[in-house]
């Protein structure tokens, strides 16, 4: 097959070869015939075909049809030169276009529209992005980026109800279980917008919203040893624009993002703890919200009235508008701590919780045995908190807390003397030829043996031992935590509370006046609070009853009939529920169980208080028979 017959293969009857230019072409309109009929002439092919070298491409037969159904149409030959002009005209037009839009977008943004502009480090960012997650500027996008949607365990209980799945297993009868392997399939992501512009309306404003990643040089070494040096980091903002030379529209959509954010925050208390250690070298948030949970009842606090009251008087006028001019005028720090102490389970962390709950504030905690704690990270943690929250660190008396001087008495002892080396050495030997063996409670210390005579176990607790890996730190002294508290440079206005189980393990220093304000000590309950403990228990869910938050549908009840094993709440037509609870209360010995131990055999038996009471002498005897001979395992639950 020649050159001519695949041209005409490709571009059909209409479609000749000049032999001598080798280029395709087509016969004049006076009556130039080829095997093929008279063909008229293709101005496009000639021009484009020498340029191709007679490579034919699909896009050469694309502008070959295009060219002649426009000429077809027209009744018009077109010349290919002016398609060529137009194309590029039109890209020039539209080159100028933009770059005439970008300057007059440049020039309006520059003298006629203020912007604010938020990191992401901020918590104002956290706050923006659930604001527009709502908003319909969402359902209207074209550019959305996709989010998992975090919720805590008990939001969203009644809209979860209906899509619960329900399973009966082998050998299980007839009752049914509840399956959870839908539950992420039917959470829905939520979408915000994505990185570049949107536009929005509020107030009858129009916004303009630009997400982008910024970079800049970050010294992450810190002073620490081993560092890699300066790098380049990026950070996402938002950069909030609205036409107009003042800022305050902003302003105010920032403030209603703000209550927006904290309008389903009521009923909650935010749980924060300290950000991992690279966000907090990188200059972003010190703390991160680790839980919301819903406001804790302080009647749901195992405690003595006296001591609630006295706790709620002392906090609530603390945190009156008035009383920071109180403690300036008279020179006093405005701090305020108190120190939680009693048997583990009586309620000192519950305690903290509601009274967190009944004044409206964050929880912020601290371990202080968290190994990348250091005490310049803690007085950055105390100086970054809030004017009022509530700062916990539980059990302060198992953080290890030491003064210099213990720590270098410590060090000292733990030396063995190098003289004993060849003493152990041929003891050790002398016993292994006669064939004794020592025990291993009489084994020496990895501390106090040569780094040469340790095992695999040795150097494993010492790998893990804080200041491994060459670092000298040893944890939280007592001294970095007294500056942390009540340093020149610490913070006002916060409320610290330290709980531990023994008290007198702490520092005198640590719960002076001053740093510690308020003691109060908790203990097992008593029988009227076993008491109370019951009928909290076996009393009606006050949500049922409330109409407000009344959703459940037909479906969601016939499910809740069908399952009763999910049914959380206790029985609400018990009859003489004060009654059972007295003769509950009459059983319990004062002093004798612990809160916690109680809630938890009720917790088994949520469902029939009448059960519980009948089973509390057996319990209460098997309680009394375990504390007596020291032992943790439970006979009877």
């Amino acid at each position: 097959m020649d050159f001519k017959e695949i041209l005409y293969g490709l571009f059909g009857p209409n479609t000749t070869v000049d032999a001598c230019a080798g280029s395709p072409s087509t016969a004049s309109t006076s009556g130039t015939f080829t095997s093929h009929g008279r063909l008229p002439k293709n101005p496009l092919l000639d021009a484009l075909a020498p340029l191709l070298g007679g490579q034919l491409s699909p896009l050469l037969r694309a502008l070959n049809l295009a060219n002649n159904i426009l000429g077809a149409r027209l009744g018009l030959p077109i010349d290919p030169s002016f398609l060529l002009t137009l194309a590029a005209a039109a890209w020039a037009i539209n080159r100028f276009a933009r770059q005439l839009y970008y300057a007059l977008a440049a020039i309006v943004t520059a003298h006629f529209m203020a912007s604010i502009t938020v990191a992401s480090t901020d918590e104002i960012y956290v706050h923006m992005m659930k604001w527009l997650a709502v908003q319909p500027l969402v359902t209207t996008s074209r550019s959305l980026m996709a989010e998992t949607a975090a919720h805590s365990s008990w939001e969203d209980d009644e809209d979860q109800i209906d899509a619960l799945q329900l399973r009966t297993i082998a050998g299980g009868g007839d009752e049914k279980y509840l399956n959870f392997s839908n539950q992420q399939a039917n959470a829905p992501p939520r979408f915000v917008p994505a990185v570049g512009l949107h536009g929005f309306w509020y107030g009858r404003r129009y916004f303009r919203l630009q997400r982008k990643h910024q970079s800049f040089l970050d010294d992450n070494s810190g002073g620490a040893r081993g560092s890699t040096g300066t790098t380049l980091e990026k950070e996402e903002v938002l950069v909030i624009s609205c036409f107009g030379r003042s800022t305050t529209p902003i302003k105010t959509l920032l403030q209603a993002v703000k209550q927006h954010y904290y309008s389903d925050h009521v009923a909650r208390t935010t749980i924060k703890r300290p950000s991992p250690q690279p966000l907090r070298r990188f200059n972003a948030r010190n703390w991160a919200t680790v839980a919301v949970r819903p406001v804790r009842a302080l009647r749901t606090v195992i405690l003595d009235a006296a001591q609630k009251s006295t706790v709620l008087a002392d906090m609530n006028e603390y945190l009156h508008p008035a009383t920071p001019r109180w403690y300036a005028n008279r020179g006093i720090p405005l701090r305020r701590g108190y120190l939680f102490h009693g048997p583990p389970g009586t309620g000192k962390t519950s305690l903290s919780f509601a009274l967190a709950g009944v004044f409206g504030l964050d929880i912020y905690v601290i371990s202080l045995l968290e190994p990348t704690l250091s005490e310049e990270d803690l007085g950055t943690l105390f100086s970054s908190l809030p004017r009022r929250c509530v700062v916990l660190l539980e059990d302060i008396d198992a953080a290890g807390l030491r003064r210099p001087q213990e720590e270098e008495e410590e060090e000292e002892a733990s030396e063995a003397p190098a003289t004993d080396k060849k003493t152990r050495q041929g003891r050790g030997a002398r016993a292994s030829v006669n064939g004794d063996k020592e025990s291993s409670s009489n084994e020496q210390p990895a501390a106090h043996r040569p780094r040469e005579d340790w095992k695999v176990s040795d150097l494993a607790r010492a790998l893990k031992a804080p200041g491994a890996g060459g670092d000298d730190r040893k944890g939280i002294s007592l001294s970095g935590l007294l500056n942390a508290i009540d340093g020149v440079a610490s913070q006002e206005g916060r409320v610290l509370v330290m709980t531990t189980n023994h008290p007198e393990a702490l520092d005198a220093a640590l719960i002076r006046p001053g740093r510690v304000d308020l003691q109060v000590a908790f203990g097992n309950a008593t029988s009227e609070q076993a008491r109370e403990l019951f009928e909290r228990m076996y009393e009606a869910d006050a949500a049922k009853n409330d109409p407000a938050v009344e959703k459940s549908s037909e479906a969601t009840q016939n499910r809740q009939a069908e399952n009763k094993g999910a049914e959380v709440g206790g029985d609400d037509g018990v009859e003489g529920l004060s009654q059972i609870a007295a003769g509950f209360g009459n059983k319990i010995d004062d002093g004798l169980l612990s809160p916690a131990e109680i809630q938890g055999f009720l917790l088994k038996r949520k469902k029939d208080p009448k059960k519980a009471l009948r089973e509390t002498d057996r319990w209460v005897e098997a309680m009394k028979a375990q504390k007596e001979n020291k032992t943790k395992v439970l006979t009877v639950q």
